[in-house]
């Protein structure tokens, strides 16, 4: 069965505090933005098998806002792999590791690596990735470097 892969920018969040950037929460604009995605991928019958997040705050509140609208038997597990400042090549090696090779995965987490991890798949130009956004790729075969097409791009 074939890989389509959607990464998902966390939606835009307040400033960092006392409690440091992990613990940065959503917005209240972060959370509309979010909000309106998650329906119009509602419309869209938008269902993935998989999630997985960053551990920081903002990325799991954004996880659960899309997933508690479309599909809410998907519980968002915490993969390491995902935080900002990670290597892409850990995502894959992490997606391996669970399993999670086929069907439909959504992945929630940051700039850089959101955009470094488009272009590893896609061999190309990094997607850009607003607060909000979400950029698809699909594997016609093996989840590979190199191996993915871009598809569909939604932004807020």
């Amino acid at each position: 069965m074939p890989l389509v892969l959607d990464l998902m920018r966390h939606g835009a969040a307040q400033p960092a505090t006392g409690d440091g950037d992990a613990s940065r929460p959503l917005s209240p604009r972060g959370r509309a933005d979010l909000e309106r995605l998650a329906a119009h991928l509602a419309g869209m019958g938008w269902r993935p098998d998989r999630a997985f997040t960053s551990p920081l705050t903002r990325a799991r509140d954004s996880a659960h806002i899309a997933l508690g609208r479309t599909a809410p038997a998907v519980t968002a597990e915490v993969m390491e792999a995902l935080r900002p400042e990670c290597d892409p090549a850990a995502v894959l090696e992490a997606l391996a590791e669970r399993g999670s090779v086929d069907g439909h995965v959504l992945l929630v987490g940051h700039q850089p690596l959101l955009g470094l991890l488009g272009g590893l798949l896609t061999g190309g130009p990094a997607p850009g990735f607003a607060p909000g956004s979400l950029v698809r790729i699909e594997f016609p075969g093996t989840l590979a470097a190199g191996a993915g097409a871009p598809g569909l791009q939604l932004a807020p």
